[in-house]
């Protein structure tokens, strides 16, 4: 990875994985600043991680190559308003704002010649086994993919979206995904403790067994579906556990219609801002 000068606006969980991952990656830690509107935050993490850590937005983006907004979606109006004005220099932006599409931000930078990638990663980044799918507008160049690509790997898979749309499913499947996962490790917790076992044995086994669970369908070239036959012998405990959840429960269809309420709850949040909007009734969004 070329070794460029790259600022991160807000200090959250999210930018912390990513700056751990650059740094585990031997990315020098003195190309890489910090800025946060709670200085004592930005300044603990640059303290850590031998960071450079700057006081004002106008120091944070001084001739930096890429900034990276790391902060939450309801904070890139404001953000955008005190930062258009440093921008001459026309560094790459990285945005891991969730459901802020890049028209959004272009529209409060007022900037629509700005090279800009749209990341949609999730919470295992913060363990280095997450998923992210990103997306680019046609300023960026073949290097900066591959930079924003780079950095994120760092963190676990890519994937490059052709369209921003995708990026509202990827939110739907990996986004919001842990969650679902976590809740079927909690029934299955809940369950374990309703047959008679302890509720720390109960939680452990359900959480090695949905490990093992999810090694396996990484690491053999098996499809799902057979994974899952493999283990449903006829007549067993496997097969009358499955029919419930699939005959009586629909899981498959309760699946599909959580993950598309997700999805579309993601679209509409792309478009809550209200000044976004109504400069979209106008004919005036950028595109």
């Amino acid at each position: 990875m070329q070794h460029k000068k790259i600022t991160f606006i807000g200090t959250g969980h999210m930018a912390t994985a990513l700056i751990r991952g650059l740094i585990a990656a031997h990315y020098p830690s003195q190309c890489i600043t910090v800025y946060d509107k709670r200085s004592e935050k930005s300044q603990a993490l640059a303290d850590e991680l031998h960071l450079c850590c700057a006081e004002t937005l106008a120091s944070a983006t001084k001739q930096t190559d890429i900034i990276v907004l790391a902060v939450k979606p309801d904070a890139i109006p404001a953000l955008c308003q005190d930062l258009k004005d440093y921008l001459a220099h026309h560094p790459l932006m990285i945005s891991v704002a969730a459901g802020t599409p890049l028209a959004k931000i272009s529209h409060f930078l007022q900037n629509e010649s700005l090279a800009m990638i749209r990341s949609m990663p999730n919470t295992p980044a913060l363990i280095g086994s997450g998923a992210t799918g990103l997306y680019a507008n046609s300023k960026v160049n073949h290097a900066d993919r591959e930079w924003a690509e780079s950095l994120f790997r760092s963190v676990g898979i890519v994937h490059w979206c052709t369209e921003e749309t995708a990026l509202d499913a990827i939110t739907a499947l990996s986004g919001s995904g842990p969650a679902y996962i976590f809740l079927v490790m909690e029934a299955m917790q809940e369950a374990a403790v309703g047959l008679g076992l302890e509720a720390s044995l109960a939680k452990t086994f359900a959480i090695q067994t949905t490990l093992g669970a999810a090694r396996m369908a990484l690491e053999t070239a098996h499809p799902i579906a057979e994974l899952r036959q493999q283990i449903t012998s006829p007549g067993g405990t496997t097969e009358k556990a499955l029919a419930v959840l699939e005959d009586q429960g629909q899981l498959k269809n309760l699946f599909a219609r959580a993950m598309q309420s997700a999805c579309e709850q993601a679209k509409i949040l792309g478009l809550v801002d209200t000044g976004f909007v109504e400069a979209k009734n106008e004919g005036t969004e950028t595109k």
